[in-house]
C-alpha cells in the first residue's frame, strides 16, 4: 500500500486510522476483479476529522499475497484512488533508495569503519597516530562510536601521544549547501554525504527556561571540542517587558535565530518562549572545510583525559 498527502504531515492517529482502514479494505475486497476508485467511508471520516481535503490524498492498494507465493502475474489493484495524480513522494521515496541498496549491496551487507594504528604501543600509550577510516556508514551514532573506541582501548591503548586522524577520502563530493532542498540548513535530514558521518552531523541542544533568571539554559550533546557554545539565551518578552509564559511556543527554532556561520561557534541571536518548556532537539552542524584526511587535535587530549 502506498499513499501520500501533499498537505504536510498527518497526525499520528490519522495515519494509523488510514492504515487500519486500508487493511480492512484489503480484506473485504480480496478477490475483486475491478479496482475500487472511491475511498472507504472510514477513511473519508478520518480525513474530515483532520480537515484534510480528499484531493490531498492519493492511494493504491495491491494484494501482495500472490507475489509472496511466487506468482508473477500482476493483479489489478484493489483500490486505485487518484493513482495517477502527481504527489510529493515524501517518505515513500525511501522505497527507491531501499531497493537500490538491496540491489547493489545485498541484504547481508554491513558497514564497517576500519581503525588503524600508526606507531607503537607501550605502557598503554600509543606513540603515533590513530587513524579512523570512514567508509560511508550512515549510522555511526555516538553509541556505536563509543563501542568502536572501547575496542581500541581493549587493545591496550589508553592514551594517544599523536593525533586521531579522520579519513573521509572514500567519498569525493563537491561543495554542497544543506539548505538547497527546503531552505532548512539546520535540519538533520539535510545532512550532506560524508564518508565519516558521525551522529548524522547533528548535536542535540536542550533548552530549559529559567523564568526567574530571564533566560533559558542551553546544553549540548555531544559537546564539541574547540567550538564556542552559547550557554543561555534570553526568554521572549512581551510589550510590557515581562515574560509571557502563557504565550504559544510556535516555531521556537526560527525565534532562536541560530547563527552557525562560524563553524567554531554556536550562537543564537533571538529568544526562547517560556511556554516551550524544556525542549531537546537535534540541529545539523555546518561542515568544516572539507579535507580528505584531517587530524582531530582535541580528540587525543580528550581520550587521554578519559
Amino acid at each position: 500500500m502506498l499513499f501520500n498527502c501533499s498537505c504536510g504531515r498527518l497526525k499520528a492517529y490519522l495515519a494509523a486510522g488510514l492504515l487500519a482502514a486500508m487493511a480492512g479494505l484489503t480484506a473485504s475486497l480480496a478477490g475483486a476483479q475491478t479496482p475500487v476508485s472511491a475511498l472507504p467511508p472510514d477513511v473519508d471520516a478520518l480525513l474530515a476529522r483532520a480537515k484534510v481535503p480528499q484531493g490531498a490524498l492519493a492511494a493504491i492498494v495491491i494484494d501482495a499475497a500472490p507475489a509472496m507465493n511466487g506468482q508473477s502475474a500482476l493483479l489489478p489493484p484493489l483500490l486505485s484512488y487518484r493513482a495517477n495524480a502527481s504527489m510529493n513522494p515524501a517518505s515513500v521515496m525511501k522505497l527507491v533508495t531501499t531497493y537500490a541498496g538491496l540491489e547493489l549491496l545485498g541484504p547481508s551487507f554491513t558497514w564497517n569503519t576500519p581503525v588503524y594504528v600508526d606507531g607503537t604501543v607501550k605502557d598503554g600509550v600509543l606513540q603515533g597516530d590513530l587513524i579512523i577510516q570512514g567508509k560511508g556508514d550512515p549510522k555511526l551514532v555516538l553509541e556505536r562510536l563509543w563501542l568502536l573506541l572501547r575496542r581500541v582501548q581493549g587493545l591496550g591503548i589508553h592514551t594517544i601521544a599523536g593525533d586521531i586522524v579522520l579519513d573521509r577520502s572514500a567519498f569525493v563530493v563537491g561543495a554542497q549547501d544543506a539548505g538547497d532542498f527546503d531552505s532548512e540548513p539546520l535540519r538533520p535530514y539535510n545532512a550532506t554525504p560524508d564518508a565519516l558521518l558521525i551522529n548524522y552531523k547533528s548535536v542535540v541542544m536542550t533548552f530549559v527556561p529559567n523564568p526567574g533568571g530571564g533566560n533559558a539554559s542551553v546544553s549540548f550533546e555531544p559537546p564539541l571540542a574547540s567550538v564556542q557554545m552559547q550557554a543561555s539565551v534570553p526568554l521572549a518578552v512581551g510589550s510590557n517587558g515581562a515574560g509571557h509564559p502563557l504565550a504559544g511556543c510556535g516555531d521556537y527554532r526560527t525565534r532562536l535565530k541560530a547563527d552557525f556561520s562560524d563553524p567554531n561557534r554556536i550562537a543564537f541571536n533571538g529568544s526562547y518562549a517560556p511556554a516551550c518548556g524544556e525542549k531537546p532537539g537535534p540541529w545539523l552542524m555546518p561542515s568544516r572545510p572539507a579535507t580528505p584526511t584531517a587530524p582531530c587535535w582535541a580528540c587525543g587530549r580528550r581520550w587521554a583525559a578519559s
